[in-house]
């Protein structure tokens, strides 16, 4: 994957607001901020000079976060994952988007807990894969779960570009259906 460093970043952030299309923009998250220390940036610094443009031009921002899940190696204790939403919020990040590679809710609990008390939209992501288990049911009621446990809205994350339209669609409606709002 491909990340440019900051100075890059920002000469593309005013042709992205210019375009007028985007109400939403990805800034940040752990391999970005990986890749800033890797080109020796500070990724604090990177996060709130990438946000800014799209902060003042009123275009929401967000990250994507990962939940305390089976692969994480150690546990990043409860008091500095709750710190990380405050200080996103204050580089200009608006959306956290949280997922659990496993899709094992309640790894993300916390998560849209410490989004909403840091003054962010708690985002809760589906990592759609493919088996017998994984069904259009199974989604929309993984959804009903993230949604009773904080989660403002629902993403679905198809890392591997296996959702197909047909059932990403019947997804999407099966979730509208149960949450209107």
């Amino acid at each position: 994957k491909y990340m440019p460093r900051v100075d890059q970043l920002l000469k593309v952030a005013q042709p992205i607001v210019d375009m007028g299309v985007f109400s939403r923009v990805e800034t940040n998250g752990g391999g970005f901020e990986q890749i800033c220390l890797l080109y020796g940036e500070n990724p604090n610094k990177a996060v709130r000079e990438w946000t800014t443009p799209f902060n003042k031009a009123g275009i929401q921002t967000h990250m994507l976060e990962r939940g305390l899940n089976g692969i994480r190696m150690s546990p990043v204790p409860s008091d500095v994952r709750r710190m990380m939403f405050y200080l996103k919020k204050k580089q200009g990040t608006d959306i956290a988007r949280s997922f659990d590679g496993l899709n094992h809710a309640p790894n993300l609990q916390k998560s849209f807990e410490y989004a909403r008390e840091g003054g962010m939209i708690a985002q809760g992501c589906l990592c759609i894969t493919f088996s017998p288990i994984h069904t259009i049911d199974y989604y929309i009621k993984l959804a009903d779960t993230l949604i009773d446990y904080g989660a403002e809205e629902i993403c679905i994350k198809d890392m591997a570009g296996i959702g197909r339209p047909v059932s990403v669609g019947k997804m999407i409606k099966g979730i509208k259906e149960r949450h209107p709002n």
